[in-house]
């Protein structure tokens, strides 16, 4: 967080900024889990921006590279009991056209970040407290499962169950895979456990044959 106040006032962003900055630091907040891969806490934390004028939309295309924006409405998109919402319209007044290809997102993106799901069951949680960013996670089809023929199961490292892919997502992997497609994953980030237990694991998905990462978090300059 401090790197990047640092940045945006080495940007001059605290002088153009209206008001008295309170929403600049909800907006920071959002910006760092986004840029950590914590998409859901990115999301909940830009929920709360009540005013997105200029200068807030222009800090956040500057420091969330637009892959990774693209990233965020469809996982809002995705996920929303109300689709409509405000972060989801601002996301899609950045994107631009690409706003309406979010609902086919996930049918074609080589490389994305999503979470997981179905961790307060069981042993799962003491699990995740196991992992660290980086580490190889696997995706486990259960074509034989009562619930969801569709499941996708994510295992540890060593082999345990953490939690699933969520239903929609899964289907749509599911249609991928039968396709022909295959696809590796990663642990993005773990968020402690102050954080929902659904949205405290974040995985990065991509098909083996996407070799070049798409997200980027050095501020550079």
């Amino acid at each position: 967080m401090l790197k990047l106040l640092k940045a945006v006032a080495r940007r001059g962003y605290l002088d153009r900024w209206p008001g008295d900055g309170s929403d600049l630091i909800v907006l920071l907040q959002g910006i760092y889990h986004l840029r950590r891969g914590a998409l859901w806490a990115g999301i909940h934390a830009l929920e709360h921006i009540e005013l997105w004028h200029p200068v807030a939309i222009e800090l956040l295309i500057e420091l969330v590279s637009y892959d990774l924006l693209v990233n965020t409405a469809a996982e809002l998109y995705y996920n929303a009991f109300h689709p409509e919402g405000q972060l989801l319209f601002t996301l899609g007044s950045i994107l631009g056209p690409t706003g309406l290809q979010v609902q086919q997102y996930f049918t074609s993106a080589e490389r994305f970040i999503t979470r997981v799901v179905g961790l307060h069951y069981g042993e799962r949680q003491q699990e995740v407290e196991k992992l660290k960013a980086g580490m190889p996670v696997f995706l486990a089809l259960e074509p034989e499962n009562k619930h969801d023929p569709h499941a996708i199961a994510v295992l540890s490292p060593w082999g345990t169950h953490l939690g699933y892919l969520r239903a929609t997502l899964a289907a749509i992997l599911n249609a991928r895979y039968n396709a022909g497609e295959v696809f590796s994953a990663r642990v993005v980030t773990v968020l402690d456990a102050s954080h929902d237990a659904n949205e405290r694991l974040h995985i990065e998905v991509w098909r083996d044959d996407a070799v070049e990462a798409i997200f980027v978090v050095s501020l550079g300059k």
